[in-house]
């Protein structure tokens, strides 16, 4: 995969991310797809004693990057995974991509998750 659409998509949900303090350590961000592309953006980022926020960041904004990001993983024939989560460690510049092409409430925040989620996506590069 090519680093620079990685970098770019890092980039892009960095700088259209609200709601996040300003000293954030790492991020686990979650991108729902429907067949037209990205078309929601939730997450968390984390602080370096163990806190997290939720954040989220506008389809509209990062969507041309999303695309250039998928067309770079996908073919044009192929479908759009339904969701994706994309895990970077600020410090360490590390960054993991994992793609979800079936279960659309993997890393869906409910009731039931509301307290493991965060928790369970937050980046260990370890």
């Amino acid at each position: 995969m090519n680093e620079d659409v990685t970098a770019n998509l890092v980039r892009a949900l960095i700088e259209h991310m609200r709601k996040a303090p300003e000293d954030w350590e790492s991020m686990s961000m979650i991108l729902g797809f429907d067949s037209e592309g990205v078309n929601r953006v939730t997450g968390f980022v984390y602080d370096d004693v163990g806190a997290y926020t939720s954040v989220t960041a506008s389809p509209y904004d990062i969507g041309p990057v999303v695309k250039t990001y998928t067309d770079s993983r996908y073919q044009p024939e192929e479908p759009l995974p339904v969701s994706m989560l994309l895990q970077f460690d600020k410090t360490s510049g590390e960054c993991q991509v994992t793609f979800e092409d079936n279960d659309a409430g993997r890393w869906r925040l409910t009731p039931d998750t509301w307290d493991s989620l965060p928790e369970g996506l937050r980046p260990d590069f370890d």
